[in-house]
């Protein structure tokens, strides 16, 4: 493929990912509210979170591992198509139970970021993957720029309105990348042995299966290799944020008394920082400090963000400051707050997910490089299974900032673990 092709195959990619994250985006601030008009309690809201998580950690390594035998494209196909249905069945929906539906199948599909990641690691050399991996997060940035804000308002012309433009952006999606996206897998460099692929096709279904014995096969595999450790950072990156992104559109209603308008507007809000930080930031910050260090900095700083966020309560109060203003608003001073939470929140974010996909990147062979970013999309998955089932009781019975505070100390633990991997790649010459 030549230089051109293959820029232009990159383009796709990444404005498939952002028609999908928009379509994505979109839903999130009208899915709380619409599974309460349907009357779901805020736990059983929250768990909404995990079902979606819960098929994600299903597939990932599923697809991941269909991707390395089969090639990158026909499993994207497939995924987009999935995401049509899932907002589809959502639009229509009438009852609880086929909401949780379309967010299985919802999750299901967005178990193809992994084998995007890995379209671009086929396509890119090494020493170029952070910067091309934080173009690809800047592109799913963008579609939370638009997605949540613009979910928001089509969501006040009536409810089930977002659901459909995201059914007619994901089958935009799937044309589009039926028409440009091309194969990037060379044929020789599948995983072309019958007997090896069947060996470990066998140990590996058994972990998306989730049953004891295959989770221990995976993790005897990858048991004292530098995967091992990514992969624990990213359950413990993702356990932190899943219980703050699971409550964030029930803390603004109970803190500030938000709707899904004003709910869609910090999420565009986190989305814009998103961009400016993956698209900008981490190509110099990896230039300057490796990535393994710049892992380590975002996590620091998701840990302070939801500090902030969900203390905000307690900080008004021993700054003598109020929640809200006279008129039952939010204060000024509390916005602010947040809005410097978000802010280090979407840094964060965008730090650590352009070096996670980075750093697997580069510690996987090129036929495990699907496989690996399954493995990690998966631990992902799960900690968003556990997250929210954790953070709903939490929101619940105890305090609405509860979740948040709870994930940003399990941020600040796993920023030490972070440091401690960057020993190990630099001991190890890959940093």
């Amino acid at each position: 493929m030549d230089e051109r092709a293959k820029q232009r195959a990159l383009a796709t990619v990444a404005f498939t990912l952002f028609l999908d994250l928009m379509g994505f985006g979109i839903i999130l601030p009208i899915l709380p509210f619409y599974a309460e008009s349907m009357h779901a309690s805020e736990t059983m809201i929250a768990l909404l979170a995990t079902a979606f998580s819960a098929a994600q950690f299903v597939m990932s390594p599923v697809l991941g591992r269909i991707s390395d035998r089969h090639g990158r494209r026909p499993v994207m196909l497939v995924s987009i198509a999935g995401s049509v249905v899932a907002a589809l069945v959502l639009g229509f929906a009438h009852a609880l139970w086929l909401v949780f539906l379309a967010r299985i199948v919802a999750g299901s599909s967005k178990a193809n970021v992994s084998t995007a990641h890995a379209y671009v690691a086929d396509m890119i050399p090494m020493e170029q993957r952070a910067k091309y991996m934080g173009r690809m997060g800047a592109a799913m940035g963008m579609g939370f720029v638009f997605g949540p804000g613009v979910g928001g308002l089509l969501g006040q012309v009536f409810t089930e309105l977002p659901f459909f433009v995201s059914a007619a952006l994901s089958l935009l999606n799937l044309v589009m990348a039926a028409l440009w996206l091309p194969e990037s897998l060379r044929r020789r460099d599948r995983v072309a042995d019958e007997s090896s692929e069947r060996s470990a096709s066998a140990s590996q279904s058994r972990m998306v299966m989730m049953t004891p014995k295959g989770i221990r096969a995976v993790l005897g595999q990858i048991r004292g290799t530098h995967m091992a450790w990514l992969a624990a950072i990213s359950f413990c990156f993702y356990l932190s944020f899943a219980g703050m992104e699971s409550t964030m559109a029930l803390f603004g209603k109970r803190v500030f008394g938000w709707g899904y308008g004003e709910t869609g507007l910090f999420m565009t809000y986190i989305g814009v920082n998103m961009v400016v930080f993956q698209g900008v930031v981490v190509g110099r910050a990896v230039a300057r400090f490796g990535e393994a260090k710049t892992l380590t900095i975002g996590l620091m700083m998701v840990a302070v963000a939801l500090t902030v966020i969900g203390g905000i309560d307690h900080f008004s109060q021993l700054f003598s400051l109020t929640v809200r203003s006279a008129d039952g608003g939010a204060s000024a001073t509390s916005l602010a707050f947040y809005a410097v939470g978000g802010l280090l929140l979407a840094g964060g974010n965008g730090l650590i997910s352009a070096t996670l996909s980075a750093l697997v990147s580069q510690v996987s062979s090129p036929d495990q490089q699907g496989w690996n970013m399954g493995i990690k999309e998966s631990a992902s998955s799960l900690a968003r299974v556990t997250g929210p089932m954790v953070a709903g009781p939490l929101f619940q019975h105890v305090d609405p900032g509860a979740p948040m505070l709870l994930g940003g100390l399990i941020a600040l633990i796993n920023s030490r673990v972070a440091s401690m991997l960057r020993v190990r790649l630099v001991r190890d010459r890959l940093q």
